[in-house]
């Protein structure tokens, strides 16, 4: 039977490390030592362990989800499949942790944050589009369906997509000569196209553009 040989203070606060008689160790939270009444050379049943097991990688869960979080909004899809992936990198980390279930213990931190108001879909909106505003309406649409959100419950409108065709073009300096240039000018209005910009917003931006020359 295993046992507790040691409880460590961490340098991470409110972390303590569980020393066990088989030479692993596991990050705790500190007040789940109080919760489950863990002491020094205290033998563990299956049962007590995994709890300590899940509570382990609960709370390794739980730090990395809310760093991600204040790093930048975050939607469920997104935050779920950056937590698997941590978990899983976790559960190889520490031996002991293997066999867990990472989806349960992914799923309950998610409803947690969630239910702490911590994902907030209309604050990931309004992140994702200041990042994204050189991209046309529909690209942005696109790549928020792709993070999970349902864009139909959000008015997304591009705040001026003529003036983000404009900055492109000066950002790049293309000459008025090669504009000029029909073949040219077709092979440009095709990639912008295709980046979702409808052929009249192209043209007003280009027209624009080549007055300011």
């Amino acid at each position: 039977m295993i046992s507790i040989v040691n409880i460590k203070t961490s340098r991470i606060k409110n972390r303590v490390n569980l020393v066990f008689s088989d030479k692993n160790y596991l990050p705790f939270f500190i007040d789940d030592i109080v919760r489950l009444s863990l002491v020094k050379n205290q033998e563990l049943n299956l049962e007590v362990m995994e709890k300590i097991k899940f509570l382990s990688l609960l709370y390794l869960g739980k730090e990395y989800a809310l760093r991600q979080v204040a790093i930048s909004p975050k939607t469920e899809k997104v935050l779920f499949y950056k937590l698997k992936n941590f978990l899983k990198r976790t559960t190889h980390k520490f031996n002991l942790l293997s066999g867990t279930n990472i989806d349960l213990v992914a799923r309950q931190i998610i409803d947690e944050l969630k239910n702490k108001k911590f994902l907030d879909e209309s604050d990931f909106v309004d992140y994702f589009i200041k990042k994204n505003k050189s991209k046309s309406i529909v690209q942005i649409k696109y790549l928020l369906q792709q993070q999970g959100v349902d864009v139909s419950k959000f008015k997304i409108s591009s705040t001026n997509e003529v003036e983000t065709i404009k900055n492109f073009l000066i950002k790049k300096k293309f000459d008025q000569n090669l504009l000029s240039d029909y073949n040219y000018k077709n092979k440009l209005y095709a990639s912008l196209f295709r980046k979702g910009f409808s052929v009249s917003t192209i043209k007003t931006a280009i027209d624009e553009y080549l007055s300011l020359q």
